[in-house]
Parts: structure tokens; sequence; C-alpha cells
């Protein structure tokens, strides 16, 4: 039940990203236009900026996804609550987001360019800190397998600097650091330290 649940969020920043850009497409502005009209009103509508709001909402899910893996090792050792089971799904849906919020800025910010995302990653730090991020989470997604985690189970101790990465990537990224962004670095800077403190 809890599998089909994560499965189920999972898809929901997907589903809302066809949702807001439906606005901009003429066969489903209606159904999209009678939703916003009856009730949907907090989904908001089209949005002003397309790019940096799929950018955007990509980016949080990773964080999102990643603070609910994070969070399974404390609640285990704090709260005795055990979902230790649902800690690589959770973590692969964390890689998926991490990786659609990297292809897309590679895309669109880049233009499918890899000079241009080198020359972007040696002028702009956040972009550094997010594709380190990112390559760290790749390595763990690969290895996550049974087999593969056992072998590999110290290279996965680099979440720490991931984390750390992604604070960095994230704060430097805004151009204001609002209550939003400060909530998502409290939690991640949390789960970290408290992770630490059971090692």
């Amino acid at each position: 039940m809890i599998k089909k649940i994560i499965w189920l969020i999972g898809f929901l920043p997907l589903l809302y990203i066809i949702y807001k850009l439906s606005f901009a497409l003429e066969y489903t502005r209606v159904v999209s236009n009678f939703i916003y009209h009856h009730g949907g009103e907090f989904l908001g509508n089209f949005p002003n900026d397309p790019q940096k709001f799929i950018a955007d909402l990509l980016g949080i899910s990773a964080i999102q996804f990643l603070i609910a893996s994070l969070s399974v090792t404390p609640l285990r050792s704090y709260l005795k609550i055990n979902l230790i089971k649902y800690r690589r799904l959770l973590g692969l849906w964390a890689f998926f987001y991490a990786f659609s919020h990297s292809l897309f800025f590679f895309i669109f910010g880049n233009n499918g360019n890899i000079s241009m995302m080198y020359a972007d990653m040696q002028k702009r730090p956040f972009v550094f800190f997010g594709m380190s991020a990112f390559l760290i989470l790749l390595m763990m997604a690969l290895t996550s397998g049974k087999k593969l985690f056992r072998k590999f189970v110290k290279w996965h101790k680099l979440v720490y600097l991931a984390v750390v990465l992604i604070i960095f990537h994230f704060m430097m990224s805004q151009k204001i650091i609002g209550f939003d962004v400060a909530v998502y670095v409290g939690i991640l800077a949390g789960l970290l330290v408290l992770r630490l403190l059971k090692r």
C-alpha cells in the first residue's frame, strides 16, 4: 500500500506540469480552464515563465524525495518507525527528478551544448555544485541494487556531501532566500546532523 502511495506521489509533479502547460495548448485549454474555474484556483493558471517553473518544480521535487529518503534512517533510529524497505524507491524518485532537472537545464539552459554547460559551471558556482551533487546521486542510483549496494555501500556515504552541495546549489540559485527555501535548507541540514550523530 505504501509503495503504491509513493508511486502516486511520484507522478504528481509531472501531472502538475502537464496541467500547467495545458493552458497553452489549444485542445486542452478548455479542460484546464474548466478545472481552474471550478475549484482549481489553488493549482494556478499558466505560469509567467514556463521554463523557470518546470526547472524549479523538478528541482524542488528532487529535494522533497531526497528529504523523504534521508528521513528513513532517523525515523528508525529515533522513533522506531521502520520504513527501510521504501528507502531505495524514494531515493530513485529523488534521482529521477534530479536527472530531469539537470537534463531540462542542459537542454533549455545550455541548448544541449556540452561546451556551454562546462562554461556555465565555471561561471556560476551553483551550477557546478548542482552537477556535482547529481553525479553522486547517479552513482548511488546505479549501485542501489542489493548486490551492487553491498559492494559500494561505503561510496553511498557520499550522500552527505551531496546534501551539502544541494544546499549550496539551492540557496545560490535563488535570487531571494524566502521562507520556503529556508525551510528546505533547514530540514536538509537537520537530517544531515541526525544521520551523522547516529553513525
